[in-house]
């Protein structure tokens, strides 16, 4: 039976489907609505037809040929010589390509509706007066409407062992809805950055202030295992989660106690692993104390002051707000970001008055103890070069930061490092400190600012970010994290558009972009860098400032080299028309090459809608090959529409007629248990057999010369020319024929086919009589230290 109302359909009382229903809110809609909604501690999985066998054959598949690549590598590492090149060529085809190996995507996302429709959206409403009335209707149901927040299971398994393409590569294999009471109104925000094999899933919802964990041992089918509640862990706005390693997560808290709901200070909160639950709640750390910026001698826990002004944490007296969080475990130490207080931020239409609502420090924490952190520092971020004609432009709202990674047996190649990053929302600085563990106190004095979203602006490979009037300034950089090696930098830039802050204001490229870091950190390995966009660069290292902070921008932004800086890779151009842009992404950390270099990400268009700053609710996936260059994965496309990526902008989910629109805020990528046991490397690659290194030669000229010289001189030289492969400890020496050293010359390293000048140092005055025969001698060590010699005979 169909209800209309006022001569157009609403609602579609009877059975429905998919195909057969008009009405603008669907009866299935709300039956499924209500009947999930009310299992109050579980989820329905509403996996697609074929999803599970086609998981199994490719996870028998995917195992099978591991297991033959692992015995043919074997068989080749134990050859010698042709026998080896040959078992090379055989194992290298059979060697399993990483896009065969079942994985998903889990998107944590909620279910828009009409809070969700801000300033800028109404503003476009009312003054282009373009939307049909019948489509405003038409929507009323899959994008205004309440419903439950949840989770999409996306395959993102391109192929078969066989090459052949996956039939479920970018679909939505299964959709999940929270029940309530916690099921509405999540503002779904971050999970933990990866997931390893065996972790749960754990997830945080910034409005209700709720921490969902999940079992995903039968992925793409999930379990809800617990739900935390605001009023279990005292603290509100949860953000961000990482792993410990020892089963413990640590998840950031942006938002003050129950009394004081996203004010200030927010804090830590400890997870610990439970049998029954996945996770429990086990401790709770504040990140730093009221009024401790806003009275004299104020501090925080342990004795740690404040390090931001009494302005900059208004309005009580602290910037402990954390946002970001990573853990280096084998460092013992945790780094937080601070982003804002963030009850200012979520009041669109009415904007924040003050920039001081953002944060700009960043802490630490020592986790000797796992179970309970201690605060060990605060920093202030560095102000950089800019200086902005809007003053909020300035580096406030530390969103995230990104550590760098042990060097472990399953990684061998990743650069030695203890350092971290941290980013700017609004001012673009990117900042590093070589070593967190050295961080006590008010560490302002060891961050340094090394790059700038706005660099990148301008940078953009089509040009468009040349002529940007304010290139970086609040340009929303967000996500960024280090490839396992250490090697690359990634971070994503939402954008802003033009005329978000005046009319004259031309916006800010929505991209994704890359960095090579490598010479920074193995600068840094010394605790020091001299990368340095606030004071300038000593690029000789003499002492003195040869760059000023801005001259090393200026060069920077013509892609030029500047001490050991950073240099961009490439950027990746997202088109979002929205006030949005690409806020969140995931790296694919079960896929890297025997290096440690990731090969692809996921990202998403989608912030907090209710900040203005919403996004197109698209998601991509984007390859990243052996150089770092950034590309869209063409094949990946939307079920529905044959679009780019996939859109969350759908009226229909699997097993969910009319559940519509969705926005997705984060994601992991999760695989079946065993398919990459915590802790073991990529599969490893054999190299070529090694060509024949060419035979080191030396030859001399010039000695006879030489030795008449050195008779009646206390210096002479000779030419000696190396060839074939290089020499070390090159080294002359002219004897007589008892053997005694004449002369000689120092040793030195001399590059293959160069051809050098020697000076040879007379030792002794006697010894060079007439018509008497001399030796000169020439030595050298290949690298293999191999002696290679030449001997030349002289009559004086």
């Amino acid at each position: 039976m169909i209800a209309t109302l006022g001569g157009g359909t609403l609602l579609a009382t009877g059975p429905a489907t998919a195909g057969d229903n008009d009405g603008a809110i669907s009866a299935e809609w709300l039956s499924n609505t209500l009947s999930r909604g009310l299992k109050f501690s579980q989820v329905d999985n509403n996996t697609i037809p074929g999803a599970i066998e086609r998981r199994d054959k490719a996870e028998a598949e995917w195992k099978a040929a591991t297991a033959r690549y692992k015995a043919a590598y074997a068989n080749a590492a134990k050859q010698t010589g042709a026998a080896r090149t040959a078992a090379i060529a055989e194992a290298r085809k059979l060697y399993p390509d990483p896009k065969a190996k079942p994985e998903y995507n889990l998107v944590w996302s909620g279910k828009q509706n009409v809070a969700d429709i801000n300033a800028d959206v109404i503003s476009k409403l009312i003054q282009n007066l373009t939307i049909n009335p019948q489509g405003l209707l038409e929507m009323l149901g899959p994008q205004f409407l309440p419903g439950l927040d949840g989770w999409q299971v996306i395959d993102v398994r391109k192929q078969d062992i066989s090459g052949k393409r996956n039939p479920d590569y970018a679909k939505v294999v299964n959709f999940v809805q929270l029940p309530l009471p916690w099921g509405v109104e999540n503002e779904p925000h971050h999970m933990q950055y990866e997931w390893e094999d065996g972790d749960p899933v754990i997830a945080g919802a910034l409005f209700v202030s709720t921490t969902h964990v999940l079992d995903v041992s039968d992925i793409p089918n999930v379990k809800l295992k617990n739900q935390i509640p605001l009023t279990s862990v005292g603290y509100s706005i949860p953000d961000a989660y990482d792993a410990v390693g020892d089963g413990r997560f640590i998840g950031t808290f942006m938002g003050g106690p129950v009394a004081n709901f996203g004010g200030s200070p927010g804090a830590l909160a400890v997870f610990k692993p439970d049998p029954n639950t996945g996770l429990a709640l086990e401790n709770v750390v504040p990140a730093g104390n009221l009024l401790a910026a806003a009275v004299p001698g104020g501090t925080n826990a342990n004795g740690v002051p404040e390090a931001c002004s009494a302005a900059e944490a208004r309005p009580l007296g602290t910037c402990a707000n954390p946002h970001g969080i990573q853990v280096r475990a084998d460092l013992e130490t945790v780094v937080t970001s601070d982003y804002a207080e963030p009850r200012e931020i979520v009041l669109d239409p009415v904007k924040t008055v003050s920039k001081y609502a953002f944060r700009p420090t960043v802490r630490t924490f020592d986790l000797s103890n796992p179970g309970a952190p201690v605060l060990t520092s605060v920093s202030h971020m560095p102000k950089g070069w800019r200086e902005p004609a809007q003053r909020a432009h300035e580096n406030y709202g530390i969103m995230e930061n990104a550590k760098t990674w042990p060097k472990t047996a399953a990684f061998p190649q990743t650069l030695e490092s203890k350092g971290a990053f941290a980013g700017s929302m609004c001012g673009g600085g990117i900042f590093f400190t070589p070593d967190i563990t050295k961080l006590k106190g008010n560490a302002s004095d060891k961050w340094v600012q090394v790059w700038d979203d706005g660099l990148s602006n301008i940078l953009t490979k089509d040009g468009a970010g040349k002529f940007l009037d304010q290139p970086g300034d609040c340009a929303g950089g967000a996500w960024h994290q280090v490839s396992r090696n250490n090697k690359w930098l990634f971070r994503s830039v939402q954008g802003r558009n033009p005329g978000s802050d005046n009319y004259f204001d031309q916006g800010a490229t929505k991209e994704l972009y890359d960095l090579d870091i490598q010479d920074l950190i193995k600068s840094a390995q010394d605790g020091k860098v001299r990368c340095d966009l606030t004071n300038g660069i000593d690029t000789d290292g003499d002492g003195s400032k040869d760059l000023t902070a801005i001259q090393a921008v200026h060069k920077l932004a013509q892609g030029q080299k500047v001490a050991d800086c950073p240099t961009l890779i490439d950027t990746l151009k997202v088109t979002d028309n929205t006030t949005g842009g690409p806020h969140w992404a995931a790296l694919d950390n079960h896929s890297y090459t025997p290096d440690g270099s990731p090969t692809r990400l996921t990202f998403s268009n989608y912030f907090v809608s209710r900040t203005g700053v919403d996004g197109d609710h698209r998601f991509y996936l984007v390859n990243i090959d052996k150089d770092g260059k950034l590309s869209y994965d063409e094949d990946f496309r939307d079920e529905k529409t044959g679009g780019l990526g996939v859109n969350f902008n759908r009226r229909n989910w699997p097993g969910s007629p009319d559940a519509g629109f969705y926005k997705p805020h984060s994601m992991l990528w999760v695989t079946p248990p065993g398919i990459s046991p915590k802790n073991v490397g990529p599969l490893p690659v054999l190299p070529d057999e090694p060509a024949a290194t060419p035979a080191a030669g030396l030859a001399i000229g010039g000695q006879a010369s030489a030795v008449r010289t050195l008779a009646r001189k206390p210096r002479a030289s000779v030419r000696v020319k190396v060839t074939g492969a290089p020499l070390t400890k090159v080294k002359v020496v002219v004897r007589n024929a008892g053997k005694r050293s004449l002369a000689a010359s120092k040793a030195r390293t001399i590059a293959a086919g160069k051809k050098v000048k020697v000076t040879l140092n007379r030792a002794v005055r006697s010894g060079w009589a007439r018509k008497s025969k001399v030796t000169v001698t020439v030595t050298g060590k290949t690298p293999e230290g191999r002696s290679v010699t030449v001997r030349r005979s002289v009559r004086l």
